[in-house]
């Protein structure tokens, strides 16, 4: 290992640990590179930053945040919700089914977690403490299930990873379908063992709803769940690309909300402000990201990583070293928010990936599954905090709460390491 890969990995680590922001702490390890490295001119640092800018696929990422606050804007998350507690709110701690169900649904139109915890989370957690539930299991549910919005697509965090590590996003949002629908029936699960086993749970109550109401709202549910089919039918019929899905979706969540008389152009403008509010930082912190794996990259971290590993490659199953990927994703994921552990993590581990023939679409899926888990362990899980700051509860209660649904996901990592065709078997059949 060269001094200079040390200098720089040392102050990253240094910065990422006294608590600096993500940029600086990917940023300024660069700057110290350059200056240990006169021979080296700039102008390739700025070539390599504008290149991983310059790409007709990551268009797509704010044109689904943008969707994804549309839905907020325009009334829609209220009809999904609505929706959802028709069909499953009659069973004991109905309106926590409904919250997951309706989190799943949500996740195909904005992909990502914190639209969901602080968008729909606001509109679910009122509705379940106006229903009797205590605030602190409406808070809990709604952060964990506030995860399958990165999972189900359009996936924010996918896009990254596609763009990031050179993957096909189509196949990787096909890919994510069934462990999104499947965290989504782990969460139910969830809650059916503790309405039926716990004494709490005993007096969770029952949201029945006539068969007219069921039907006006599923009626009232059916266009906006039709964003969903704009985005994947768009994208696998071969008529769009995800860039392009994106901006169709765009266009029908502002006709529904001018439909549903809810678009003006002062909501309008809000919302565009807050999505570039939202896209901005990330894309400059995609641009440190890219010198900082940049440098490693030159200083031969990816190499080294390699012949290490081959070492044991007769050894060691494929499997295996899925395994301790997963686990070293669920640490970082804990100090680091997924969208950046995403950009310093692709372009070093994709390379090692492929050399040992591991399929790149499945393991970007089960990348973004694992890191996307931080966002609800502490100590630094951004939808804890979200979640917290809606529900007017301290963030330990939140917590406290969220947790309990932290086994589900792993199992269900693990179930993914041991079974990889529950990733790879839609895109392949599809694609």
């Amino acid at each position: 290992m060269s001094s200079g890969m040390i200098i720089v990995v040392a102050v990253f680590l240094i910065l990422l640990f006294a608590g600096f922001p993500c940029l600086f702490a990917l940023g300024l390890p660069g700057i110290i590179w350059l200056l240990i490295n006169p021979g080296v001119p700039s102008s390739m640092l700025a070539t390599n930053m504008m290149g991983y800018l310059n790409s007709f696929t990551l268009l797509c990422l704010p044109g689904f945040m943008f969707v994804g606050r549309l839905m907020n804007t325009c009334g829609i998350t209220d009809r999904l919700f609505q929706f959802c507690t028709a069909l499953v709110g009659r069973f004991r701690g109905g309106m926590a089914y409904s919250n997951a169900v309706t989190s799943m649904l949500f996740a195909s139109m904005s992909g990502s977690a914190i639209a969901d915890a602080g968008g729909l989370g606001l509109v679910e957690m009122s509705m379940m403490k106006r229903a009797g539930y205590k605030a602190d299991f409406a808070a809990g549910i709604t952060a964990a299930s506030s995860i399958i919005g990165p999972i189900i697509p359009p996936s924010a965090a996918m896009v990254m990873v596609g763009t990031m590590g050179n993957i096909s996003v189509a196949k990787m949002f096909v890919a994510g379908i069934f462990p999104g629908a499947m965290t989504c029936a782990l969460l139910c699960l969830n809650v059916w063992f503790r309405a039926h086993f716990t004494a709490e749970g005993k007096e969770w109550p029952c949201t029945k709803v006539s068969a007219k109401q069921t039907i006006r709202c599923t009626l009232r549910a059916i266009p906006s769940l039709g964003t969903f089919i704009i985005i994947m039918g768009s994208i696998m019929a071969g008529i769009c690309t995800p860039t392009e899905a994106a901006v169709l979706a765009v266009w029908y969540s502002i006709f529904l909300g001018i439909i549903y008389k809810k678009v003006t152009l002062k909501g309008l403008w809000e919302t565009l402000k807050a999505t570039a509010t939202t896209c901005g930082p990330l894309f400059v912190i995609m641009t440190a990201a890219s010198i900082f794996t940049w440098i490693l990259t030159r200083e031969g971290l990816s190499n080294m990583i390699s012949s290490l590993m081959a070492q044991y490659s007769g050894v060691v199953s494929d499997k295996v070293i899925v395994a301790i990927c997963v686990v070293v994703f669920l640490l970082i994921g804990c100090f680091i928010d997924s969208s950046s552990a995403v950009l310093l993590l692709s372009p070093v581990v994709f390379p090692v990936i492929r050399a040992f023939g591991i399929d790149p679409v499945y393991f970007g899926v089960l990348m973004v599954y694992a890191l996307i888990i931080g966002v609800i362990t502490p100590p630094f899980g951004i939808c804890l905090f979200v979640v917290s700051g809606v529900a007017k509860l301290p963030v330990s209660a939140v917590t406290k709460e969220a947790v309990r649904y932290l086994p589900m996901m792993i199992l269900l990592c693990i179930i993914m390491i041991l079974f990889p065709n529950i990733v790879t078997f839609l895109p392949n059949l599809l694609f």
